[in-house]
């Protein structure tokens, strides 16, 4: 083979795979970045799941120093206590508590699960782990 084809065919080849590293890498679930997608589990700042969502790709103790992002409403509150309804679109359990560190009282959302949260977790969740 020649240089030049060489060349060219390593540049294609280089090219190809770029492509390919993009097209999967943004199909990734990201978490915190206030973008529900696959893998992940979401808490909305309101019923219904609707305005922020506060999305969790692995396990966070401690919410305090965690906000919604975006351009809704609730973009810039602290998620600490103040989450009325989640989304599961992981496919593992996830747990949510109403303090930090999985302390308080705890419940459990299945994979797939989307709702509202009870009286008990109502603006009062502190930490979910992935279970």
């Amino acid at each position: 083979m020649k240089p030049r084809a060489f060349l060219r065919a390593a540049a294609t080849a280089g090219l190809l795979l770029g492509a390919v590293a993009v097209s999967t890498g943004s199909a990734n679930a990201a978490g915190k970045d206030g973008w529900l997608t696959s893998g992940e589990f979401g808490l909305f700042c309101m019923t219904a799941q609707q305005n922020s969502v506060f999305d969790l790709y692995v396990s966070d103790g401690d919410f305090s120093n965690d906000y919604f992002v975006g351009s809704q409403s609730c973009s810039g509150h602290t998620t600490n206590d103040y989450t009325e309804s989640y989304l599961n679109l992981d496919s593992f359990e996830w747990s949510v508590h109403t303090d930090a560190g999985g302390g308080g009282s705890d419940g459990y959302i299945p994979a797939g699960y989307r709702g509202d949260a009870s009286s008990t977790f109502k603006n009062t969740i502190s930490s979910s782990y992935l279970n």
